[in-house]
């Protein structure tokens, strides 16, 4: 979980919103990501997604069913659904910390 946390470091740094997440396997980080939605113009470009992405090209599959994903918030549907495809074999994310919820409106 500490490399996740400098992970969302990286991701604030650079202007975004600190999520960061790693993908370990047989004790050994084969993933790592951190928000890149604006940097990247990418919707998709969650810390999740990004670790999950470099963890299947490291691995060389795009199943990762003896590797577990650790991140620094509770996943978003999206990304829950990347791990679920992914067959990771456990999802372990920090404490969610109360915070003020908003609404967000798409459409004008």
């Amino acid at each position: 979980m500490v490399e996740a946390l400098g992970c969302a470091q990286r991701a604030l740094d650079a202007g975004e919103v600190p999520v960061g997440a790693v993908v370990v396997c047989a004790g050994r980080i084969v993933g790592r990501g951190w928000n890149r939605n604006l940097t990247d113009n990418d919707p998709a470009a969650h810390a999740e997604i990004v670790a999950l992405r470099e963890a299947g090209r490291n691995v060389g599959n795009h199943r990762l069913g003896d590797c577990e994903l650790f991140a620094t918030i509770e996943p978003c549907a999206m990304c829950a659904g990347a791990a679920v495809h992914a067959r990771v074999r456990r999802l372990v994310y920090a404490p969610t910390i109360q915070r003020r919820v908003q609404s967000i409106r798409f459409w004008r």
